[in-house]
């Protein structure tokens, strides 16, 4: 029986910042950058999520076109001209990371996501160095509430809407969603319920900013004085891979050896392992 061969993947060409790559036909142009190695800010987009384009974070300037574009929602094209660092991506860039702090409270000193914030870091590189708000009080909104595990600070919320798809399309739970325009929106429970599916933990660690938290690692240590060990899920028959957090100075990385010490798990995030082809 004759076996028939796979088809090649369809291949693109365009140039990005002034070099030419190839990339499947298929891709964004976040993806051309990401496979290329050029790195563009990002907070709605997620690989295993689909696609938003409502942060407006990941701005490029493409060639004829009269105004920067959103990269995760734009596919590419053969002979497109991207650049990812010009003024104009610059200015876009800083112009809108000031639009999402301007209702952001700055209470990273007491977040629990103080010091491994997606906010944080995007206002260092990208940020300006002054505001043009006025001094009026920020927006405030009501927390909601999600259950054991989840603990929200709605206030910080830039809505990427991570949660709401997550929701939606991974934990099948269309509980979430957004309420309201402009100024007035809210993301939240569609009815005052709790958050009731086993999946609600990873919310957390989908969040870029401090507006869902851990509610059992809420106040207990700051991200420098853990200690990282990557490990395997015992209750799970897939073994997903974990880190392990702990609290103290040790040189040791074995996770029973830390516990034999007596050191105690403060968390436990999941671990990303990039898959490799098999030979």
């Amino acid at each position: 029986m004759a076996v028939s061969a796979i088809p090649p993947i369809p291949l693109v060409s365009l140039t990005l910042n002034g070099r030419p790559i190839q990339v499947r036909a298929s891709a964004t142009l976040l993806q051309a950058c990401e496979a290329s190695g050029v790195d563009v800010p990002r907070f709605c987009y997620h690989p295993a999520l689909s696609v938003a384009g409502n942060c407006r974070r990941c701005l490029v300037e493409v060639q004829k076109s009269p105004k920067p574009v959103v990269a995760c929602a734009r596919p590419v094209a053969p002979g497109r001209v991207v650049f990812t660092d010009t003024p104009l991506v610059r200015k876009a860039r800083e112009a809108v990371l000031e639009f999402l702090l301007l209702n952001h409270p700055l209470d990273c000193p007491i977040c629990d996501q103080g010091g491994e914030c997606d906010l944080q870091d995007e206002a260092l590189t990208f940020g300006a160095d002054r505001g043009r708000a006025v001094l009026t009080p920020k927006r405030g909104v009501q927390d909601k509430e999600c259950g054991p595990i989840v603990k929200t600070i709605r206030t910080r919320c830039i809505h990427c809407t991570r949660c709401v798809r997550f929701a939606a399309e991974v934990a099948g739970v269309e509980a979430l969603g957004s309420f309201g325009r402009g100024g007035e929106t809210e993301i939240g429970p569609y009815l005052p319920t709790l958050l009731r599916t086993e999946l609600s933990g990873h919310l957390v660690d989908l969040c870029p900013v401090g507006a869902l938290t851990s509610k059992p690692y809420a106040r207990q240590a700051r991200p420098w004085e853990l200690q990282r060990s990557d490990a395997v899920d015992p209750f799970d028959a897939i073994g997903r891979d974990l880190s392990v957090h702990t609290r103290g100075q040790t040189a040791t990385i074995n996770v029973t050896a830390r516990i034999e010490r007596g050191e105690e798990i403060l968390r436990i995030l999941p671990r990303t392992t990039p898959l490799t082809p098999e030979p």
